[in-house]
């Protein structure tokens, strides 16, 4: 990438991590549903897929904010500030679902100590670690998503970026709200997590190359210009 600059890096590649892990993960639940194969709760290798692949979302979500609250001019600063800020409590809220389900669940599993378990498996009826899971994916996953939209307001790809990251927003609340209430409507949620991110990640992918090309091109103008002067 031309016009290296850390924030670019870290955007573009995190991005692009994030669309490739998450093509996998969609052709995995694809194949899942074809097959018929897809249950709640899932087969125990897809369980363990689905654990790894969250815990590596984590981070590479944060960085994706982080820089993107880097490359964004001050006094829009507020939007990307509250996303990134929601985005830390998703990747909390996650991570400790998924490191308590490769760590201490599977371990205890292992060694045939199953009870009161139930509480703690990722897929378990009225698991308190299911609920940790719908609240960092679908509320603060979408409030970080609402919160950075407003960033994207010009131009065709950054209004596409602006209406998927509302419209996860929108699903994810509502999956959340639905989880609240009991509801099966709490599944919409897989839309959003499992196809709507990593359409944004991919459109992110090309946003911060975008981004870095221009900020290249106006150095080298600039650079000409008091050569001239």
């Amino acid at each position: 990438m031309t016009g290296f600059k850390p924030a670019y890096f870290t955007g573009y590649w995190s991005a692009l991590a994030t669309t490739v892990l998450g093509v996998i993960y969609f052709l995995v639940l694809l194949w899942m549903i074809l097959s018929g194969q897809f249950t709640l709760p899932p087969p125990a290798g897809i369980q363990l897929f689905a654990g790894i692949i969250s815990l590596l979302f984590c981070p590479l979500i944060v960085i994706i904010m982080a820089s993107l609250h880097s490359i964004t001019q001050p006094v829009r600063k507020v939007y990307t500030l509250a996303g990134f800020a929601f985005t830390l409590l998703f990747a909390a809220s996650v991570s400790i679902n998924r490191f308590t389900q490769l760590g201490a669940v599977r371990m205890n599993i292992d060694a045939g100590t199953t009870e009161a378990l139930h509480w703690f498996l990722p897929y378990g009826d009225h698991s308190f670690m299911l609920g940790l899971e719908i609240m960092g994916w679908g509320w603060f996953l979408g409030l970080a998503f609402l919160a950075a939209a407003p960033l994207f307001s010009s131009g065709r790809l950054n209004v596409w970026i602006k209406w998927l990251m509302i419209l996860y927003g929108l699903l994810g609340i509502v999956s959340s709200a639905g989880f609240l209430a009991d509801s099966p409507v709490s599944a919409i949620g897989f839309i959003a997590w499992g196809l709507v991110l990593f359409l944004i990640s991919g459109l992110l992918t090309v946003y911060f190359r975008h981004k870095s090309q221009e900020d290249a091109l106006s150095s080298r103008n600039n650079n000409y210009n008091e050569l001239i002067i």
